[in-house]
């Protein structure tokens, strides 16, 4: 039947629905019936319009019964080079310059017709519906444009924040997946996801949409991070429903989409070599595992694509030049080294590898050291300076212990012991080791004291050692001078009061704490074998370790039981001027490792547990005690998604800690600094989905979500001084 004949009970039935307002609202449209429409329950072919298919969109489809590719794993054979080069998108999708604004919800289908694989044709809408849809896409817009005049009037107290941007070009489709990732030549990526799968887009500094990517099946899992590549472009890992399938996808910074490769499993955070090497882990499903799932493989991707797999227990490591190593964890005995340069290694160790990683010299070198057990007894280790594929081994006495780090060079313990079980007999050695060599050991007849599994050996930053040896009636602690020619014990005549943690200095002292007579003191040494004070620490409370921040001042946390608590309270010792901070709260539940934060300038927070218990309580510090600064935010999605593995805050060069949080008072980037804390900018109806990202420029980048479905990349520009 024609339009023509129905037009007064389609407007009956509108009234009786309900809608007929929205029926009068919409602009008057005009339906004439023509001889050639196809009556709605008449069978009839779709028009030629919409059978039309979009001469500018590329699309790649695998003929009908052909099989897929196969992946390569097992062996060096190159995947083909990128896999495609666009994905397959449904025949509805259109390119952004022609995008549909109306998706009608009921289309009139005509008659079942023969089967056609190749027929793209799509059934006419019904016009009512779709003008209906059109208003209310309409006001969908105008809230849009509402709530973005809204946030365009949020203010930047001391940055300069890009609000007065076109809410046309700086939505995107979906929710953010992470923060923003900064490309090796400063492109800045967002990716997000909706109910079509996953994109990529590229925005400027002032939040504004460059170019998205064509969307991509899938989407990244939490554990599984994007990363960028040298050549500029990013990495993006997704995953199936079931979690047992993974994609490696690139967007270059065009926004050009390639796939790279499918694998099994669902996958970890990526990590990339100089040379654009990718490498991962995937784990698959299994339901009779605690965590219900197994380690499956370790992948490596070459910079041209080509796929290897490893086996699952391998850790990998990235050197500073961005040379990679991949060391077993098990009992595995080989080592692979992929230089910067392209060039690779493989070196069969002797022995089971002591660390889990290798150590990592200031000098950009790394240092393996492998114990190696003979069948007569004899204890040894061997050594391996790595740069690159460039490898060399040594043979030292005795198995290796702890270390420390200098900028002089890595600083080892070996020790010996007789017969095959360590009774805690026998002799320490201390090695100096540079990358061109390794000076004569400085011998001490004894172990180092264990205590909580850590051996207690000290260097100073000019090269003195201070050990603290092993004695059941005293604490004696020996200090050997940088060139080895002279050497002093100290007893301090009381039981070990150390908590955890070697101590690594960066001024010319040793420090030690102890209890004597039920009061615990930090023993502050100087390299002459003097003490140089004592101080006593407050009562009832348990020292940490000495740490220190960037500008060398060294610190010292006590920690005070609180009764009818797990918790322990705080007291912050600055050791540039030996004063106590008041009792401050108990350390934060977000992570203890990363409770302490520094920014580049010597500023330092502490991140405690608020008087409510709900949030986190940043409390601001530096050589002179506590600054004053004090911010308690409820929130801790910051926190959940961290923008790094070691950092809490966003470190700005000059020192500015910034922090966004989505308060129930309102969401809002705040600054930190030792002067106090500054509200930035308010991000009022699009909440924070991450932390904050410092770009290469200082530029602030802060990624929101709206309640719609959409993410917004919001910046801050900081003026010289914050």
């Amino acid at each position: 039947m024609g339009w023509d004949k129905h037009v007064g009970r389609v407007g009956g039935l509108a009234v009786a629905l309900g809608i007929g307002s929205a029926i009068a609202a919409v602009p008057t449209v005009a339906w004439a019936d023509t001889d050639d429409a196809p009556s709605v329950s008449a069978p009839a072919a779709a028009s030629k319009a919409s059978t039309d298919t979009r001469a500018d969109r590329s699309v790649t489809k695998r003929p009908r019964g052909s099989k897929r590719a196969t992946s390569t794993t097992d062996t060096d054979t190159d995947v083909a080079k990128p896999v495609v080069s666009s994905v397959d998108q449904d025949s509805d999708a259109e390119a952004p310059a022609r995008r549909r604004l109306v998706t009608p919800l009921f289309t009139p289908r005509a008659a079942a017709q023969k089967d056609d694989r190749n027929d793209d044709s799509e059934p006419v809408a019904a016009p009512l519906l779709l003008t209906m849809l059109a208003t209310a896409r309409q006001h969908v817009e105008e809230r849009r444009a509402d709530r973005a005049a809204a946030a365009a009037t949020s203010s930047a107290v001391q940055g300069s924040a890009a609000a007065d941007a076109d809410p046309a070009d700086t939505e995107i489709r979906g929710v953010p997946k992470g923060p923003v990732v900064v490309g090796s030549t400063g492109t800045i990526y967002q990716v997000t996801t909706d109910a079509d799968g996953t994109r990529v887009s590229i925005i400027d500094r002032d939040g504004h949409v460059i170019t998205t990517s064509d969307a991509f099946s899938d989407a990244p899992i939490p554990t599984s991070t994007s990363i960028a590549r040298p050549d500029g472009s990013v990495v993006v890992i997704t995953v199936n429903e079931r979690k047992t399938r993974s994609t490696v996808w690139s967007v270059n910074e065009q926004g050009d989409l390639t796939k790279i490769t499918t694998v099994r499993g669902f996958a970890d955070a990526p990590k990339v070599g100089a040379d654009g090497s990718l490498y991962f882990s995937t784990n698959i499903p299994f339901f009779l595992s605690p965590i219900g799932n197994i380690g499956y493989r370790t992948f490596r991707i070459s910079p041209t694509n080509t796929v290897r797999t490893y086996s699952p227990q391998t850790r990998v490591t990235v050197a500073p030049d961005g040379s990679v190593y991949l060391l077993p964890t098990g009992s595995g005995r080989t080592l692979r080294a992929f230089g910067a340069d392209g060039t690779t290694k493989t070196v069969i160790l002797p022995g089971e590898i002591q660390y889990g990683s290798p150590i990592v010299g200031e000098d950009g070198y790394l240092y393996l050291p492998v114990p190696v057990q003979t069948l007569f007894g004899g204890k040894t280790t061997r050594l391996y300076t790595m740069r690159g594929t460039q490898i060399a081994k040594q043979t030292l006495t005795g198995v290796p212990g702890s270390y420390v780090v200098k900028n002089d060079g890595v600083y080892l313990e070996t020790y010996t012991y007789s017969g095959t079980n360590d009774l805690g007999d026998g002799n320490t050695y201390i090695y100096k080791i540079t990358p061109t060599a390794v000076a004569d050991p400085r011998l001490i007849e004894g172990r180092l004291k264990q205590i909580y599994d850590g051996r207690r050996l000290q260097v100073a930053a000019d090269g003195t050692i201070y050990a603290l040896l092993e004695d059941p009636d005293g604490l004696p602690v020996v200090i050997i001078s940088p060139d080895g020619t002279s050497r002093t014990t100290i007893d301090l005549l009381g039981d070990p009061a150390v908590s955890e943690g070697d101590v690594e200095q960066a001024d010319n002292h040793g420090y030690f704490t102890y209890t004597s007579d039920g009061a615990k003191f930090l023993a502050v040494l100087n390299g002459d074998g003097s003490i140089d004070r004592t101080i006593e620490l407050p009562a009832g409370t348990k020292p940490g370790s000495v740490f220190f921040g960037p500008d060398g001042a060294a610190y010292l946390l006590n920690y005070t039981q609180d009764p009818g608590s797990t918790y322990a309270s705080q007291v912050l010792l600055s050791l540039s001027n030996d004063t106590f901070s008041p009792l401050l709260n108990p350390g934060s539940d977000y992570d203890s490792s990363r409770s302490i934060q520094f920014g580049p300038d010597g500023s330092g927070y502490l991140l405690v547990r608020p008087d409510s218990g709900l949030g986190v309580k940043i409390i601001g510090f530096d050589a002179s005690g506590l600054t004053g600064t004090v911010l308690t935010v409820m929130d801790s999605r910051q926190f959940s998604n961290k923008i790094s593995p070691d950092q809490a805050l966003a470190f700005a060069a000059d020192g500015t800690a910034y922090l966004a949080t989505d308060e129930p008072g309102g969401p809002a980037v705040y600054a930190l600094t030792k002067t106090g804390v500054t509200k930035v900018l308010d991000l009022v109806g699009t909440p924070p989905a991450s932390g904050p990202v410092i770009g290469p420029d200082g530029t602030v980048y802060v990624t929101t979500g709206t309640s719609d479905g959409f993410t917004i990349v919001r910046t801050i520009v900081p003026s010289t001084s914050v």
